[in-house]
């Protein structure tokens, strides 16, 4: 009878999600958690339309001005101005990878920063960033 116990066991699909919260709040951070881990970020960044900060991941203390340029790196029209001049402050634009997104009519900008400044624009930071789109989508409508 044990093994039997055993077998049921085995056969139920497991959990894929670890860590969770019933606060919105912590959800969004553990879905960017999450996402940061798989792909080997160093942050994710994700504000909103005005330069505020909706939730992040990494980035050691950074977070609340890169959340700030987000809309403005967003923008090709003003994106040069700032690969031209950010002082040195934020990481190189080859370090980042962009998105925008909306949900409920919010118009919101993630951005997914290498842990090597020297890395180039990767799938994985694309692919991280369409989870966090997706996870945040999920979260948000509940």
């Amino acid at each position: 009878m044990a093994s039997e116990i055993e077998h049921v066991k085995e056969d139920r699909p497991s959990e894929r999600r670890h860590r969770r919260s019933e606060c919105l709040a912590d959800a969004l951070r553990l879905q960017l958690d999450a996402c940061r881990e798989d792909e080997g970020l160093a942050a994710i960044v994700v504000s909103d339309d005005f330069g505020f900060c909706v939730a992040h991941s990494g980035g050691e203390g950074s977070h609340n001005e890169l959340a700030a340029r987000l809309p403005m790196l967003a923008d090709p029209g003003q994106r040069r101005s700032f690969d031209d001049d950010d002082g040195g402050l934020q990481p190189p634009r080859a370090a980042l990878a962009l998105a925008t997104f909306s949900i409920a009519g919010a118009r919101l900008h993630a951005c997914a920063v290498k842990p090597d400044a020297t890395t180039h624009a990767s799938a994985g930071g694309a692919e991280a960033l369409a989870r966090v789109a997706s996870g945040f989508a999920r979260l948000l409508a509940q």
